[in-house]
């Protein structure tokens, strides 16, 4: 199971694991910690609304600390595994995971927005990020967005509908009948 001062002491870990770069990605641990915090003062990790308790701290879980929990989300984020594969590069179950999983997407949005690390999502979004890129004289990133399109000109593929003939049925009389 990879702790977080393990991953940081291996040189280039850190950016194979999370994508980030070793300062990026300490420069993350406050907000990451001010957000999940946040999160879980009013959710628990099911994504459930809190009734009565407050959040605990687990230190002997496979996520101990606040950083391996940084690491587990933002290793998911990057590479995308199943949650049993997930499970088991951190020594949980899939369920457990899985419900690890759920929880990054809330609380990654809520500390990677701070720090404009969030990827554009709107047209717009992007049109700002190119002008503010081409003002400071920046290389202009690559990006890829998905956007709706206008009816295809392919032409349409032909099918053949013809019936396959019909099964044979025999009129045979049932002994069970008189």
């Amino acid at each position: 199971m990879p702790s977080d001062e393990e991953v940081t002491t291996r040189a280039g870990s850190v950016r194979v694991m999370t994508g980030f770069t070793d300062q990026e990605f300490q420069a993350l641990l406050p907000p990451f910690e001010h957000a999940f915090v946040a999160y879980l003062r009013d959710r628990t990790v099911d994504g459930h609304p809190r009734a009565s308790r407050r959040d605990r701290t687990d230190d002997h879980g496979p996520l101990p600390t606040m950083a391996d929990k940084r690491l587990f989300m933002l290793t998911d984020f990057k590479q995308h595994p199943i949650p049993g594969v997930q499970g088991q590069l951190f020594g949980m179950s899939p369920s457990h995971a899985n419900h690890w999983i759920h929880l990054r997407h809330a609380v990654l949005n809520q500390a990677l927005a701070p720090q404009e690390w969030l990827p554009p999502r709107t047209a717009d979004d992007v049109a700002a990020m190119f002008a503010t890129a081409r003002a400071a004289d920046v290389p202009i990133p690559l990006v890829g967005m998905m956007v709706p399109s206008a009816q295809s000109t392919a032409q349409p593929i032909q099918r053949h509908n013809r019936t396959p003939p019909a099964a044979r049925s025999k009129a045979t009389r049932s002994t069970t009948s008189s």
